[in-house]
């Protein structure tokens, strides 16, 4: 099979899709941290490999990384860069520049970028640890190229396949190539499958159901066979709010995540969630009752991994205690959609999600410790529903009520819901008043001093 063949089937795959086929054939090669460092495309070539590390002596070293990428001569590369040193930098807008005039695919660096601007300026894919300003010069040197190296406790040769996204970073060995996008397409076309009969109602228990994955080893069917094909119930969902849900979910109507947060601090609650954020940068605020859930280490064999979501209503958040596992999911795309349909208002995970574009297409509110792309089926299961649990170090009861937004996710105990939005109001009322006094020409400290602005958080 000609390479262009081979970039363009694992094109029309994405991360997630190619860690699940490498799940299946036991190959190690998704990337946990390897993350894009601007908005930027997937990336998908072959491996042009480079190890740096810290300078040890004192004579002038050849700028980092110039001789790999004058060497490239063909379109079909990706720089997979691995020694980077946290906090220091060993990309940036030049090397970015020389790269996209040479063709080059993008980079991927177990490291640090700075000049972060100027690759996207030149929409130059960056996939790394992170970014920094501290210059490489005299820090960080180039030991070798085109040598097998690690990435993340991921063994990459030269000219290994790459594939990134918004998920993360997977390499695939270039001998099991054909073998991983066989699979991966199989993997694919059954997920699609599976999506298209959840989109029509059909019970997500039976849809993820074990059989249904297990069916992608053999997998020969054509897109009309399948639970999506037949005639399927109706989407809509039968666990309708209560009364008192809809009550408690008003009151927070018009707050925000650092409005309660203040108001839980003046009452001296814990409540804020600790690291776990939102996917995007929602306009809206999410409310709803907790439905809990909490994940254990898969027994043998495994058990249930999404069957719960039959039950959860319309209105409620499920929080889900992974118990801060960031090396495998608990939440994907056929979920999402199943939530979307359900009415279900969000999702918050102690933990990591994957399918990430479907999320963000379809609007679905995620709050998370992180995204990954590798599957949490044979690794967790459903270990209890309805029970207390812990989410970014607060405990989280079922029903009590959870606010959401681009700050982040704060849980307001059920039994002092109507306490906390009263302070809340009380809060955003003095801070909007603050905010009115300036901007008629009152200087921040008449306006702070005059509306009690440094106790409005206080104990009483």
């Amino acid at each position: 099979m000609s390479q262009s063949r081979i970039l363009d089937r694992l094109s029309a795959l994405d991360t997630n899709t190619v860690s699940d086929a490498l799940d299946f054939l036991g190959l190690k090669g998704a990337t946990y941290g390897l993350q894009p460092l601007w908005d930027c495309s997937k990336i998908v070539g072959r491996a042009s490999t480079v190890k740096v590390g810290p300078k040890t002596d004192v004579a002038p070293a050849k700028h980092l990384l110039t001789p790999v990428i004058d060497a490239v001569t063909t379109d079909d590369r990706i720089l997979v860069i691995s020694g980077g040193l946290e906090g220091v930098s060993c990309w940036g807008d030049i090397i970015a520049n020389a790269s996209k005039m040479k063709g080059i695919r993008g980079t991927v660096i177990d490291g640090m970028s700075r000049d972060i601007d100027g690759s996207r300026d030149v929409g130059y894919p960056v996939y790394g640890r992170g970014v920094t300003m501290i210059s490489a010069r005299n820090r960080v040197v180039q030991y070798h190229s085109g040598i097998p190296l690690e990435m993340r406790g991921v063994t990459v040769n030269q000219d290994d396949y790459v594939i990134a996204d918004r998920c993360g970073t997977v390499f695939v060995p270039a001998e099991r190539i054909e073998e991983v996008l066989n699979l991966g397409e199989r993997i694919d076309k059954r997920q699609n499958l599976m999506v298209q009969a959840v989109r029509a109602g059909h019970p997500v228990s039976e849809v993820m159901h074990d059989s249904q994955f297990e069916a992608i080893r053999s997998d020969t069917s054509s897109p009309s066979d399948g639970p999506a094909a037949s005639s399927l119930s109706s989407s809509r969902n039968p666990k309708q709010a209560s009364i008192e849900d809809q009550e408690l979910v008003a009151l927070f109507a018009d707050s925000d995540t650092p409005g309660v947060s203040d108001a839980l601090d003046k009452l001296g609650i814990s409540g804020q969630a600790f690291g776990i954020m939102p996917l995007a940068d929602y306009s809206k605020v999410t409310v709803g009752p907790a439905f809990t859930v909490r994940y254990v280490p898969a027994s043998d064999p495994p058990g249930s991994v999404g069957d719960f979501i039959d039950d959860v209503a319309v209105g409620d958040v499920v929080v889900i205690d992974n118990g801060g596992r960031t090396d495998c999911t608990v939440w994907g795309d056929i979920m999402t959609q199943y939530a979307g349909i359900r009415g279900i208002a969000g999702s918050v995970i102690d933990g990591v999600c994957r399918d990430v574009n479907r999320a963000l297409t379809d609007d679905f509110p995620l709050f998370t410790a992180g995204r990954w792309m590798r599957t949490g089926k044979d690794r967790v299961q459903v270990g209890g529903v309805n029970e207390a649990i812990g989410i970014g170090k607060v405990r989280v009861v079922p029903r009590d009520i959870v606010v959401a937004d681009a700050n982040g996710v704060v849980i307001v105990p059920r039994d002092r819901a109507r306490e906390v939005a009263e302070v809340a109001r009380s809060v955003e009322q003095k801070e909007a008043g603050i905010r009115k006094m300036i901007a008629n020409g009152a200087t921040i400290s008449e306006a702070r001093e005059q509306l009690g602005y440094h106790t409005l958080q206080r104990k009483a």
